[in-house]
């Protein structure tokens, strides 16, 4: 018996000893002497509370090689797998099963236009943006070379290369990318105009409707001599595989002086984007004779998309806008190689490609383009099923070079709001809705990105005929008359995802614009009162209150049998009370979402098939449509089609709710008073490894329950699924308050934490303060900072 146990001892100390000596050989360095070749003079980084990094250096050059290093440390395996997906080569590093993702990205164009932007790049003369961005990269590569690498590349047997230039375009592309909603929308749009008569579409929010809430525009003055016109398998489950998360919407809202306490302007950003590990944002803080920013970093990007000084703040949102069309090309009868156009013809072109795959050969692939952009038929499935025809993507960001870099460097630079205004012109692609707050008391909106002329006639979210040139763009609106809003007399600019008011030229810009309920709650909650604080704020972005949700409960609720709720009556008086909150104690949510996916999948599974079904609830056309859907008795939806009887909305509402009520009951039991909505929610930071288990429990990030809803202000969404537990899939990448009366007490919060690194101690440190809807300070007072550094870096 002593010897077993003297034997587990031993064991016990051997695997003490070996996870130091690994941990040891991977750990970030967060105190020490760093050398970097260079160098131009000493530059120091104090590592706060959290573990945000806070660069002090004697010029910028410096400045951006100790941040690419110290990002590096922290964040190098993400970068990895962001420039990966960026430049399509993921199989390379994680196998086979990733080469139908490469051929996606790399017939969609993406790592062609890196290579474009790259070629740009390098013929344009010194810049100062460049010489920053060249710093930063050989800061990362210093670490690649020095430093301890992540343990992820071990595990994987992989060394990293170095990184260049081409890689931050490729992630520039990647970040354009999750913004394509087309791709996941305009098959399945098309496909139903296609197979279903107008009357299913009647009941879809297709585009914006009067209900929905749009953004109002405020124009400055302009010189009119400006305005001039310018003439020029399924895809979800693929994309699933992707290592890195999507960018899928946001808040943001500015409130003006007349309406805080303070009399100062009071900044929030919060960007929605796919949970995981480690988190989307990086926090750095830099600081250099003449600068000092505070900004939040995508992985490989030397600038910050989102930051601030002491003078101005700047926020982002997608706008959601419609920069993809599709045109179904007609091939010549007689030549396979050219397209109708016309009353001519246009040849096809064609290029070879090779994916390397880890461990096996490379995979060569053809990729063929038309003059409207590259034939998708191959990489998206669901356009593969829908036509044998070639099917053509035209997209506005592979149309011209990327300026992201400059105009992130100029906007953290800017000296006024029209310098702000002169950077954010310089992005094309993707349309985002850029927030601005500053010292003076400005505040704005600009919805920036090229938007195309459609003709009248075309529908965007459904396949063109590129035989026909009448379907073509037409032109490009100058950016005068995109959306936006110049200190406007209602006192706050806000974004929401939703749609923008028509612009001053008349039009109204289509796109995949969320309905508006999350920009409803903010408006209606900031103009109700003029003292705002940067605490009270803080009950609006963590509001969990969708108010449309129980006007269609109610709906449901009219057309049933009240005797169906026999035993079941507290979820059912819960319901009829709802307000729309989804405290984790509420039981109203519990019930609501299980029986609307049952209601809609009973509506529309027999038309659109179980695997259409599935792609139209992860779209933003469900979340646009379901108040029509469900309200609507008279939609042809509601008829079963497999059978002969014609179904009403009480037959179909009905069945939805029985077979709800008989799950909950075998899942939480008899007591609907016990029903809470916290017992059904999952929130889980997914790390690229961890999709092989046991790695999971090593590299995922495990919260507690959120209150997880659907289009509130503090959205936390998840996929509607028959199963009872609603998995947390995205939500706040960051909740960002600023109150310019103090800028040194903004606060922020991510969802797990600083590092990427499994061995640093800000792996996970945020994930339960993020759920609870706590935050923490963003420094940028000097004395503060150095005086409860947890570390200090000295580099020479």
């Amino acid at each position: 018996m002593k010897k077993v146990l003297l034997i587990l001892i031993l064991i016990f100390f051997i695997a003490i000893a070996g996870y130091q000596i690994i941990k040891y050989q991977h750990v970030p360095s967060y105190s020490g002497k760093v050398e970097i070749p260079g160098l131009q003079a000493e530059a120091e980084v104090y590592f706060d509370d959290f573990g945000v990094p806070h660069i002090y250096a004697g010029n910028e050059t410096d400045a951006y090689k100790v941040l690419g290093y110290i990002h590096a440390q922290d964040r190098l395996f993400q970068m990895e797998m962001m420039r990966r997906v960026g430049t399509g080569t993921l199989a390379e590093m994680l196998g086979e099963d990733l080469v139908e993702v490469d051929k996606f990205f790399r017939t969609l164009g993406i790592p062609k236009h890196a290579a474009w932007s790259t070629e740009e790049w390098l013929a344009e003369g010194p810049r100062p943006w460049k010489a920053a961005t060249e710093a930063y990269i050989q800061g990362v590569n210093h670490f690649i070379q020095n430093g301890k690498l992540p343990i992820e590349y071990r595990l994987l047997g992989h060394q990293p290369r170095e990184f260049t230039i081409n890689d931050v375009h490729g992630i520039v592309g990647y970040m354009s990318f999750t913004f394509a909603m087309a791709m996941k929308t305009d098959p399945l749009i098309t496909k139903m105009a296609r197979s279903l008569s107008p009357d299913y579409l009647k009941v879809l929010s297709i585009h914006t409707l009067p209900e929905h809430h749009v953004i109002p525009n405020h124009y400055p003055e302009r010189d009119p001599e400006t305005k001039e016109l310018i003439l020029e398998n399924s895809l979800q489950a693929m994309l699933e595989k992707l290592p890195v998360p999507l960018l899928e919407g946001s808040n943001a809202w500015v409130i003006a002086p007349s309406r805080t306490a303070s009399g100062e302007v009071l900044f929030l950003n919060d960007t929605h984007i796919g949970f995981a590990q480690p988190s989307v944002w990086y926090e750095a803080h830099i600081e250099y004779p003449g600068f000092s920013y505070y900004g939040n970093h995508l992985a490989g990007m030397p600038f910050g998309l989102v930051g601030h000084t002491r003078h101005h703040s700047i926020g982002l949102t997608m706008f959601e806008n419609d920069d993809q069309d599709f045109f179904e090309e007609q091939l010549n009868p007689n030549n396979p190689n050219e397209t109708v156009y016309g009353d001519e013809f246009r040849p096809l072109s064609k290029r070879t490609e090779s994916i390397p795959v880890k461990g096996k050969d490379p995979v060569e692939f053809e990729i063929v383009e038309s003059i409207h952009g590259p034939i998708m038929n191959e990489v998206i499935p669901e356009i593969g099923k829908l036509t044998d025809n070639p099917v053509a993507s035209w997209w506005v960001y592979v149309l011209e070079p990327s300026k992201a870099l400059e105009a992130t460097w100029k906007m953290a630079r800017a000296n006024n709001i029209q310098e702000v205004e002169d950077a954010v012109r310089l992005i094309h692609a993707p349309g985002l809705n850029v927030m601005y707050g500053d010292k003076d008391g400005n505040i704005a909106w600009w919805a920036t990105a090229k938007l195309p002329i459609r003709p009248e006639h075309v529908n965007s979210k459904i396949f063109l005929d590129g035989s026909n040139p009448e379907d073509e763009p037409k032109g490009w609106i100058p950016f005068e008359e995109n959306p936006m809003s110049i200190n406007p007399p209602s006192g706050f600019v806000a974004s929401a995802n939703n749609q923008p008011d028509t612009l001053s030229n008349g039009t109204f810009f289509p796109g995949y614009y969320y309905p508006g309920d999350r920009w409803d709650r903010i408006a209606k909650t900031v103009t109700a009162r003029n003292d705002w604080t940067q605490e009270s704020i803080k009950d609006l972005q963590l509001e969990a209150i969708n108010e449309n949700h129980p006007i269609s409960a109610r709906s449901m609720m009219a057309v049933v049998d009240p005797g169906l709720f026999r035993n079941y009556e507290p979820v059912r008086a819960a319901l009829e009370n709802w307000n729309g909150s989804h405290d984790l104690d509420a039981i109203a949510p519990t019930l609501y979402y299980k029986w609307l996916y049952h209601t809609l999948h009973g509506m529309m599974a027999d038309e659109l098939g179980e695997e259409d079904f599935q792609n139209f609830i992860k779209t933003f056309l469900y979340i646009r449509s379901v108040p029509k859907l469900i309200q609507t008795a008279d939609s042809p939806w509601w008829d079963n089609v497999n059978t002969p009887e014609k179904e009403t909305k009480k037959d179909i509402v009905e069945t939805a709710l029985k077979k709800s009520l008989e799950e909950l009951r075998d899942q939480l039991g008899k007591d609907s008073q016990k029903w809470e909505w916290q017992k059904t929610v999952v929130l889980e930071h997914p790390h690229p490894l961890g999709a092989q288990k046991p790695l999971d429990r090593i590299f995922n990030v495990k919260a507690p329950p959120v209150t997880a809803n659907e289009e509130s202000v503090n959205k936390l969404p998840f996929t509607l699924n028959p199963d009872g537990i609603h998995r947390v899939n995205s939500g706040p990448a960051m909740r960002i308050i600023i109150d310019f009366a103090n800028v040194e007490a903004a606060e922020s919060v991510l969802p797990t934490g600083q590092s990427g690194n499994i061995f640093s101690p800000w792996y996970a440190d945020q994930a339960e303060m993020y759920a609870k809807g706590q935050y923490r300070p963003m420094l940028m007072n000097e004395s503060m900072i150095k005086n409860a550094a947890k570390g200090k870096l000295l580099f020479n």
